[in-house]
């Protein structure tokens, strides 16, 4: 039934739409209606609109269902909210607040993967970990509007395509107990720069990262215990990462801890560009192939691992050293040495008659 009133006016109009698929057949009648004698005035007809199918449908837009999930969703209220939404606004970046969710297709994703992967905004490639991230953040406001009702249960959410993070993994190398100590040398005898040798023997005898290192305080670190707390690891599962103090590191901590410093290292570094900078003249010391990608600051992490299981030491105890949430991370930092390739070998104990 269409239906259409004229309320307050003398007559109405009733139009019976039959077969709307096939032949329409309209039928008028007129219907009296008795006028009110309490007022002179005439009402202004009022039209009233009925029938579902010929009301338009409001469409759901994307910034909608962002903001909606920006606000509710409870993952996204606490240490993973900013990843989420710096996430979340590349579908904005690409698609505007005003994209129709109900558009959003396998295929439409799997573009902006293609675009995001050539460039991520920045002039910079994205990498296969971070497309996963923006593969996540668009499954999470569909999921998240949906159950709670702003998207139609008619439509179905794709399930997207998640990509291979170790096809475009940039492969860290670890420096050899001789190449350290070869570093650690120039940079005190050749460059006479106390701070980057220090900072460079602590990197890889703790493993802790660079941008920790950087922003590490006196306060966090125990004498006593030999311990040093890191706030905020990226280990999101601890709220704190405890690593051990080789000996070799207490003389340098305690002399630099009693100097009165807002940093214990970052004090003597403008930024992680001046320290990248100082730290490429000890690869070149070293003969390493700079620029190569593979040779990096964050090597020595990888360092920290290596020599620790070279020495012996258990995986578990390596993983909590280096603040991993599982051991399957800290394989990854397990880069064997060639040269003890031998001696392992003979371990066996077999011989020939």
């Amino acid at each position: 039934m269409f239906l259409v009133t004229a309320i307050g006016s003398q007559d109405a109009i009733a139009l019976t739409r039959k077969d709307w698929a096939g032949s329409l057949s309209i039928e008028t009648q007129q219907i009296s209606a008795s006028r009110s004698t309490s007022s002179t005035k005439r009402a202004k007809p009022l039209f009233v609109l009925s029938n579902e199918f010929f009301m338009p449908k409001t469409k759901v837009t994307w910034g909608e269902c962002l903001k909606f999930t920006a606000k509710t969703r409870p993952g996204w209220q606490g240490a993973g909210r900013y990843s989420a939404l710096l996430y979340a606004g590349k579908f904005t970046d690409l698609h505007t607040h005003q994209f129709d969710v109900t558009k959003i297709t396998h295929r439409l994703i799997l573009e902006d993967c293609g675009e995001l992967k050539a460039d991520g905004g920045n002039g910079k490639p994205m990498r296969h970990a971070s497309l996963n991230r923006y593969v996540s953040a668009v499954s999470a406001v569909l999921n998240h509007s949906q159950k709670n009702g702003l998207i139609p249960s008619e439509y179905i959410i794709p399930r997207f395509q998640k990509f291979n993070i170790n096809k475009d993994a940039q492969e860290r190398y670890a420096y050899t107990a001789e190449e350290l100590q070869a570093m650690y040398l120039h940079a005190l005898n050749d460059l006479s720069n106390l701070a980057l040798a220090e900072i460079v023997l602590f990197a890889a005898l703790t493993g802790i990262r660079q941008d920790k290192i950087l922003t590490l305080r006196p306060e966090r670190v125990d004498l006593d215990q030999k311990l040093i707390t890191v706030t905020k690891p990226k280990n999101q599962n601890v709220a704190a990462q405890t690593c051990g103090i080789h000996d070799s590191l207490i003389p340098m901590l305690v002399r630099r801890c009693n100097e009165n410093r807002t940093f214990l290292f970052g004090d003597d570094w403008s930024g992680p560009n001046a320290l990248r900078r100082r730290f490429y003249k000890l690869l070149q010391h070293i003969d390493k192939p700079y620029p190569d990608a593979g040779w990096t600051f964050h090597g020595l992490r990888h360092t920290c691992g290596t020599l620790l299981y070279q020495s012996g030491v258990h995986i578990f105890d390596i993983a909590k050293q280096l603040g991993h949430s599982s051991t399957k991370v800290t394989e990854r930092y397990m880069h064997s040495n060639d040269k003890q390739l031998a001696s392992k070998i003979n371990a066996i104990d077999f011989g020939i008659a």
